[in-house]
Parts: C-alpha cells; structure tokens; sequence
C-alpha cells in the first residue's frame, strides 16, 4: 500500500506530529510505503497564473520539474495525505501554492482517471481556530481531482509547539486519530467497493457537458475526447 503526504512547512510541530500518529497506526495494520514531501522546499515557486498548464499543457508549468515528481507519485499511490497548520485562518502560503501548481488535474480540466478510486486525508492544527477553513481548503482540491472519499481531522492545540500540548490534550488527539486512520485504512482496502459520490458524478457530467461545447483543438477537449469521456466512457470505477 502506497500512501503519499505533502507538508504544508517543513517545522515539524504539531501537525507533523499529528500526521506521524497516522501513520505509526497505519503501519500497525499494514505493511506501508509512505512517500513525504515538505512544502515549500518541495515547490519553491508561486505560481505565476500564466495559464499554460491550462493552455498548452502540465509540461509547459515554467515549475514542472518540481511538480512533476509529486504528482507522478500521487497518480501512483493508493492515499492522499494533505497536513497544514493554520497561517492567517486557513493553510499556509505554500500548500495554496502546491493546488494552486495542481488545478490543471481538476474535474474542470484533465483530471486522471486514477484519481477516482483514491482515499484523502486532511489534517491541520492551530493554536486557537481555523481548522475548518483549512480542511475545507485541502478538502475541495482533492474533491475536485475525483478523490473518492477523504477524511478530515483538525484540532486546536492551544499551544505554539508540540513540546507544549498538554498531555491531556495529546491523549484525546491520539485516540481521535487512531479511530480516523482505522477508518481510513479500511476505506483504501475497500475503495473499489465504495459508491461514486453523487457530487463528483454531477459535477463531472456539468463539465463533460461544458468540455464538448469547446471547440475541437482545445487542450482540455482533446484530452477528454483521448480519455473517451464525450461518449458514454467515464473514470469511475
């Protein structure tokens, strides 16, 4: 089982250590490769809204050769892991960067088909609030790339550092997380199982429908029309 999991820092506070209790559980319940990247070491570069990977292709991203490596590993693996702490009530400046880098790979453009019977997982810590905003945010990107069913867990520390957490605190986080991992273990070993989401089908059939009005030439279309998603094919499995 491969899972992939993108930092939103490279401090290895509170979520960093949230995300380890996943996968110290995950590791008890299954033999696991887990695949890191730290932003913003991973993605240096803002995107610049040059819409090239919209236009002309992913290839063309003047950044590609830091996306791609991530992508690649995400398209291959089973689960998502999305971990940001809160900065200014939602996730950091880097991890907005990391989606900003992904929105070609959206249902409204050229979403991979494996995309579709993948598990996410979001995670986000603050000291005071803002977690939701936050797992909002991670949560409708991974929507919007088809992930099949995603989890969501986020919690307020009330603290600048994990050192600081009271034990108290850190002990319902486990417990809270445990659970989670269980049931997002046993969502990938079932994932092909799991009914499509209603919004994810509506939403793919609102753009196939806006796709085939392009005209012929268009990036988008033409990767559709490869894909057979203008007939009656789709990437649901």
């Amino acid at each position: 089982m491969k899972v992939v999991i993108v930092y939103g820092n490279q401090r290895k506070g509170s979520t960093y250590n949230c995300v380890k209790i996943i996968k110290e559980k995950l590791k008890n319940l299954d033999d696991i490769t887990f695949d890191e990247f730290w932003l913003p070491k991973a993605i240096p570069n803002f995107c610049r809204g040059c819409f090239s990977c919209f236009l002309n292709g992913e290839d063309t991203c003047p950044h590609y050769d830091n996306v791609k490596p991530i992508v690649e590993k995400i398209i291959n693996s089973d689960a998502v892991i999305l971990a940001s702490p809160v900065y200014g009530l939602d996730v950091t400046g880097a991890m907005k960067t990391f989606i900003d880098h992904l929105c070609y790979m959206w249902i409204s453009h050229r979403p991979n088909k494996k995309m579709f019977s993948k598990i996410g997982f979001t995670v986000s810590t603050t000291a005071g609030m803002g977690t939701k905003s936050s797992n909002k945010t991670m949560r409708r990107a991974l929507d919007y790339m088809g992930i099949k069913r995603t989890f969501c867990f986020g919690t307020a520390v009330a603290a600048t550092s994990w050192e600081e957490v009271k034990e108290i605190k850190k002990n319902k986080i486990e417990k809270k997380l445990n659970k989670k991992a269980t049931k997002f273990y046993k969502a990938i070993n079932n994932r092909k199982k799991l009914s499509d989401r209603l919004f994810t089908r509506f939403l793919f059939k609102i753009i196939k429908n806006m796709v085939s009005s392009f005209n012929d030439g268009h990036y988008d279309k033409e990767y559709w029309k490869s894909m057979g998603w203008l007939n009656k094919s789709d990437p649901f499995i």
